[in-house]
Parts: C-alpha cells; structure tokens; sequence
C-alpha cells in the first residue's frame, strides 16, 4: 500500500513552495538569465566584470568592511552581553534600550545622524566620515545590538548548575571563560556570521556615505541601465559569499538548530568596585554611537512647519509602511510558527538552512530577482501592487520569526502532544488545542519582529515597490536630495517613533517571558 499523506506533510510542503517561490525562485530565475547573452548561453558578464579594474577593488572594500565591523561589534558586543546577562549592573535594562535603537531604524538614519552631528558641530575635517572609517562606524553602531542580544541569550541559556559547580573551586572570571562563553559561543558565533553577512550585504549606507562596493555596484547596474546581466554578476560573488557563511555556522553548530532558551534565574557576578567603571564605560558607549547622532538628526525636526510639512509629503507613505509591515509580519508570524513546529520533528537542519541563507542574502540582491521574476505580461498582477514587495519581506525575514517560534515551541512539554495523539487527536486539533495557546507571547514577540524588521528595511522597499506605492524608508531617501533639512527630520522623527513603539512593546514581552521562567 501506498504511504498515506497527511495533512501536516500538506500543510508542511505547502510553507515550502511558498518560501520558494518568494525567496528562491527570484535568485534562481536571475542566476539562469545572467548565464545568457543575445539568446545565447555566454558567461560574458560575468568576464566582463571580472576583467573590469573596479570589480577587485569593490569585492576588496566590502570584504574589508564587513570584517571589520564584525570585529568591532565583537570587541564591544560580546563583553557587553556577558554583562547584560550576568551582572548586577544598574540600569541594564535602559543601557539596552539605548544601544537597541540603531538597529531598529534604517541604517542609513544613522550616516545622516553623523552627518548632522558634524554640520552642527562645526568639526573640521569631516572627510573622514566619508570613506571606510564612517561606515565602520555607522554599521558598528546599527549591527552591535544583534551582538549584543545574541550573546545575551546565549548567556542567559547556560545551565547555571554548571556555573555553580564551577564556583564553588574557581573565581567569577575563570568561571565566565571556562563555562560561561564556551557554552555559549554557538549563539556568540552565530551573531557575528550575521553580522559579516548583513555588513557584507549593506547599501543604503556606503551608498550615501560614498564608499564603494559591491552591493551599491549592483544597485547601479540594475537602476541606471536595468540591465540585469551586469546586475547579477555583480550579485554573484554576495550570494557565494551568504552561503559560505551559511554553511560555515551550520558546520560550527554540527547540524544543530541553535535555539536560545532560558534556564531559569542566572547566576549573577557582583561587580563591586568596577560598578562606576563599567558604569561611565557604557554611558560613554552609548551617547557616542546613539544619543549624540540621533539627537543631531531629530534636533531640526521639533517645529509645526516641518512636522506639517512632513506629514503632507509623507502621509501616505507612512500609512504605506504601517499597512505593508503589518501584513508581512503577519504572513511571516504564521509561516514562522508552522516552520518552527516542524522543525522540533523532521527536516531541522533544512530548513535551518532554507530561512538562513535568505536571511543572509543582501536585499539587493534579492529584489532584484524579485523583478526579474515577477516583471512578465503574464504576472503583472503581481509585479505592479505591493504583493510583490510583501513577497520579499516574507523571503527576507522569515529566519527570524522561524527562530523566535522554535525557541518557544521547544520550552512546551513533548509529553502534551504525545497524550493528545495517544488519544487520536489530528494534527490540526493538536496544532490548535495546544501549541497556538501555549504559544500565544511566542507569537506575539514573532509578530513585533517581523513588523520592526519589515518597516525599516531599506533595499527591498526601494528597489520593488512599484511606483506610488513606496514605502516610507524609500520615500525618506528620495526626497532628501532636494528636501528641506527640518522636513527630513521630521519624517525621520515619525518613522523612528513608528519603530520604537513596537520595540518597547517587544522588549516588554521578552523581559517578562524570561523573568516567569
């Protein structure tokens, strides 16, 4: 007899196709057509790129900078979510907060921050932002929180009856480098990979700071000259890249899923004397790389004109990005959980592998396999409304609320839904009488992810959206070549309040989950 095909193996192939056609059918359509030329099979851009004296050059820069910036988040970030997690330091929670920020915000809102911060300052020598050192900066200071964070719940994710036992024959700083980060250097690990590859991958930001790369290269082909052969070949080398990183963290994690899960209450390592240290250190942090910058954009944008301004040329781009966001991060909740509820049984590893590499791979790349794919007389329904735009934040983003989801599905009992299919129960009724109402902060917390995550993204809103439907982040970029500095400041203002709001909810819900365990 035949095997019989459940509804779950349904529903699973089903979230399957659907990630596939949003994520990777569009890179595979663009790989396929950039290997043609004239009707003919040719690998002449990709000659033609090789050959060209800039191609080096650029692959050099983004390599360089993506390194970079991984370093120094993990010089700063690791040693700040060891303290988070293991300290009695005051004010952990706000110092947090503060650092959080950048990266909920489209990166390019800190390079004019920057920007701001020298104009009203008066510095001389403000060259230096432009070129390598300002994007270093800059994408330090919007990549160091997802260091920061990761290290934080690998540390909280420690057994603390190791660290107990280790306490009781060694001092707190043995401890922390014989138990602590060795336990967690997967979760530490994973979030530098992350980090290399989204810097490897950033536009928005050495575009307006003017250092040249890959990413801004490929961007040009595509928007100047639509071509996509030159396009893609220049794409190429960021996806070998993605996926080298890919399958370097999942060799490093052999083949396991590292989800992040809280032990409990965690050990805390007094300070004592080095309080006020630690204290003025992270103060200085912060104010450097968040509050001096962002203070500098918002400063201009406090006035009725500029507000009144902002909110005609910007309304409905606003409401735009609230709708767009809201329903991707929707879509993106639900597949997350149902890939998180299939990875606790079957196909871990890849599907793992599935969300992370279209994670890793740079919006630009993405959309522009989004057009190429969708821009056919047979598909403009697609093409020419926002679906399209919906279809790459679902592909880009759906490795975090898959993770978010895992992490939750696996802190409920294995012994629940074995009793309930003991008693015959299906899979939908398990699926809706236990693991949707177990999983309801789960979902919640997936949901303000996707939401902050969708809302700032930068490349996929402004290379997808079709005309008259861009979202604010693009609408922001394109007015402020000829837009008045009080206006820009306003939409930023709106667009960071817009942001932060959803945040704070998030982190409200986090710290509660983690303090009920």
């Amino acid at each position: 007899m035949g095997r019989t095909v459940t509804t779950e193996t349904i529903v699973l192939w089903a979230c399957v196709a659907f990630i596939v056609i949003a994520g990777i059918a569009p890179i595979a359509v663009m790989v396929i057509d950039s290997l043609f030329e004239n009707g003919q099979v040719s690998l002449g851009y990709y000659r033609e790129l090789i050959n060209a004296a800039r191609f080096r050059p650029l692959l050099g820069n983004s390599v360089r900078l993506a390194l970079a910036t991984t370093v120094v988040c993990g010089v700063l970030g690791v040693p700040a979510g060891v303290l988070f997690a293991k300290s009695d330091l005051p004010l952990r929670s706000a110092f947090l907060w503060v650092l959080t920020v950048p990266f909920v915000l489209p990166p390019y809102f800190m390079a004019l921050g920057w920007l701001r911060l020298i104009a009203h300052a008066g510095w001389l020598g403000s060259s230096w932002l432009f070129g390598f050192g300002g994007c270093v900066l800059v994408l330090s200071s919007v990549f160091l929180p997802m260091t920061i964070l990761l290290t934080l719940a690998s540390c909280w994710s420690v057994d603390r009856r190791l660290e107990e036992a280790a306490r009781i024959v060694s001092s707190w700083p043995r401890v922390l480098g014989k138990v602590t980060l060795p336990l967690a250097a997967p979760g530490i690990v994973f979030s530098l990979v992350l980090v290399f590859l989204l810097s490897i991958g950033e536009f928005s930001v050495p575009n307006f700071l003017r250092y040249p790369v890959l990413p801004v290269l490929s961007f040009t082909q595509f928007a100047s000259s639509y071509n996509f052969g030159a396009a893609t070949a220049a794409a190429v080398p960021l996806v070998l890249i993605a996926l080298a990183g890919v399958f370097i963290e999942s060799g490093f994690l052999k083949d396991n899923v590292y989800a992040f899960r809280s032990t409990g209450q965690t050990l805390t390592v007094p300070l004592e004397r080095w309080k006020a240290a630690f204290m003025i250190g992270l103060s200085t942090l912060c104010a450097a790389l968040v509050v001096l910058p962002l203070g500098a954009l918002f400063a201009d944008a406090f006035s009725m004109d500029a507000f009144s301004e902002a909110i005609q040329r910007g309304r409905s781009s606003i409401v735009r990005s609230v709708v767009y966001s809201s329903a991707a991060a929707t879509i993106l909740m639900s597949f997350g959980f149902l890939f998180g509820h299939f990875m606790l049984s079957r196909g871990r590893r890849a599907l793992n592998i599935l969300t992370l590499v279209l994670f890793a791979i740079p919006g630009t790349v993405l959309s522009i396999g989004l057009v190429r794919l969708w821009n056919t007389s047979a598909t403009w329904f697609v093409y020419t409304t926002p679906a399209v735009l919906i279809l790459g934040y679902a592909a880009q983003y759906c490795a975090v609320t898959t993770r978010l989801s895992l992490a939750g599905l696996l802190q409920i009992p294995s012994s629940f839904n074995e009793s309930a299919q003991l008693s015959g129960a299906k899979w939908m009724k398990r699926l809706a009488r236990i693991s949707v109402p177990l999983s309801k902060r789960t979902l919640a917390c997936s949901w303000l992810a996707a939401y902050i995550l969708c809302l700032r993204d930068v490349p996929i809103a402004l290379m997808t959206a079709p005309p008259g439907y861009d979202p604010l982040p693009a609408r922001i970029l394109t007015l402020m070549a000829n837009g008045a500095p009080p206006m820009i400041s306003a939409l930023c203002l709106i667009m960071a309040s817009a942001s932060l709001f959803p945040l704070f909810i998030l982190a409200r819900s986090l710290r509660s989950s983690h303090a009920s365990r």
